[in-house]
């Protein structure tokens, strides 16, 4: 019956619960780590789009693909070095990247004619995570880190006006962007080989300022005439997340995890330099909509399921 319970208990952690899978380390060890993402994002990026396109009174439609499910590589590892000093049981060090692509396509619709437009998408984001292990009872831990985390995103849209007046367009966007980040992991053994455990990032930025850089560069060819739109300044995003998992020993040293995440990454650009022309004028109402495209708070918003393994190598 306990054996049943347990594992019921178990499954309910792996089909409805993130992310740092851990389980307890023995001794010294690298632990590899390989995962992948099925979920959903919307990238800030959107948003500026919007703002930028409005000027021209052309109502963008919601980026399709948002909702649907896509796979985020996710490869890392932690160097955990044994201390067995009291509560402090290890520290670590380590590195996860992940990166996510996608193809994003929506309409638009101005007063005499439709937008077809489609665009790639690229995220990468890297943590390096520095921390230890708190161990005050033995099949439960605390692991309190500071993250360093590397972001990078890229647009590149085509746009296809047909109406009065046509046009055809082309748009690039790119974000990179450091933030120091302070968050917490909790690890909780039910048995010999189940971990439920959860991860979080709270605070942010911390001793690192968020800091980056935001560019985007949109030119139209009509039969009305030409436009170019830019913008270029600072980029500064810090993460609010949480996730929820279990991890299982499958054999020696191997484990298997599922989890639940949701994070959001929260961005705006810094005094940026931005103009708008339309023919050969300077547009004023442009180059203030693309000033606040760029400074808008937006959210890049991951949310969905990750499964993996990690593999421990004694050292």
């Amino acid at each position: 019956m306990k054996r049943y319970f347990v594992f019921l208990l178990v499954l309910f952690a792996l089909l409805t619960t993130s992310t740092y899978a851990q389980g307890k380390v023995e001794g010294n060890a690298l632990r590899l780590k390989g995962g992948l993402f099925l979920g959903s994002l919307r990238t800030d990026l959107e948003k500026r789009n919007f703002y930028t396109d409005i000027v021209g009174l052309e109502y963008n439609q919601p980026w399709q693909n948002n909702n649907s499910s896509s796979l985020i590589n996710d490869l890392g590892f932690d160097y955990f070095k044994s201390i067995n000093a009291g509560i402090l049981s290890n520290v670590f060090l380590g590195l996860h990247v992940n990166r996510f692509a996608r193809g994003y396509e929506w309409n638009s619709y101005y007063a005499t004619g439709l937008g077809i437009k489609e665009a790639d998408y690229r995220l990468y984001y890297s943590d390096i995570n520095l921390g230890v292990t708190l161990s005050p009872t033995s099949n439960f831990r605390i692991l309190p880190k500071y993250v360093l985390r590397s972001l990078t995103q890229t647009v590149e849209g085509t746009y296809l006006g047909l109406g009065a007046p046509s046009y055809y367009g082309q748009d690039s966007k790119n974000t990179t962007g450091t933030s120091g980040l302070l968050g917490v992991g909790f690890e909780f053994d039910l048995n010999d080989r189940a971990t439920l455990f959860a991860d979080i990032l709270l605070f942010g930025p911390f001793l690192l300022n968020s800091s980056g850089m935001y560019s985007s560069e949109q030119f139209r060819i009509s039969n009305g005439g030409f436009g170019y739109n830019y913008a270029n300044g600072g980029y500064t995003f810090y993460s609010e997340k949480i996730s929820l998992g279990a991890s299982i020993v499958v054999m020696p040293k191997l484990r298997l995890f599922l989890t639940l995440d949701r994070e959001n990454m929260i961005a705006k650009s810094q005094s940026p330099v931005a103009f708008s022309i339309s023919g050969d004028n300077l547009d004023r109402l442009g180059t203030l909509m693309e000033y606040v495209a760029a400074t808008a708070e937006h959210k890049i918003e991951l949310s969905g399921l990750k499964f993996g393994a990690t593999y421990d190598l004694n050292l």
